[in-house]
C-alpha cells in the first residue's frame, strides 16, 4: 500500500480498520525494512488519530451530561 491517505479525514471505524491492515502487515514478517518502517510511522498516526477522536467523543459525552443536569436542575427549582 503505497498510496498516501489522509488520515486527519478518516472516521473512527475506517482509521481503525486501517489500523488493523498495518498490524497484519507488520506482523506478516514478509515487509523489507524500509516498508516497515513506513507501516510503523503510518500505524503510530493511526492510532494517535483514534485516539484523539475517543478523547472528541469521550468530551462530547461530558458536555452533553452537564447539559442534561443543569436543565435537571432547573427543572427542579420553583
Amino acid at each position: 500500500m503505497n498510496t498516501k491517505i489522509d488520515i486527519s479525514k478518516l472516521k473512527y471505524e475506517e482509521a481503525l480498520q486501517q489500523l488493523e491492515q498495518v498490524i497484519n502487515h507488520l506482523e506478516s514478517g514478509v515487509l523489507e525494512l524500509d516498508e516497515m518502517l513506513a507501516r510503523f510511522e503510518q500505524g503510530k498516526d493511526l492510532l494517535a488519530h483514534c485516539q484523539q477522536l475517543l478523547d472528541q467523543a469521550e468530551l462530547r459525552v461530558r458536555e452533553i451530561g452537564q447539559l442534561e443536569e443543569k436543565s435537571s436542575d432547573q427543572e427542579d427549582q420553583p
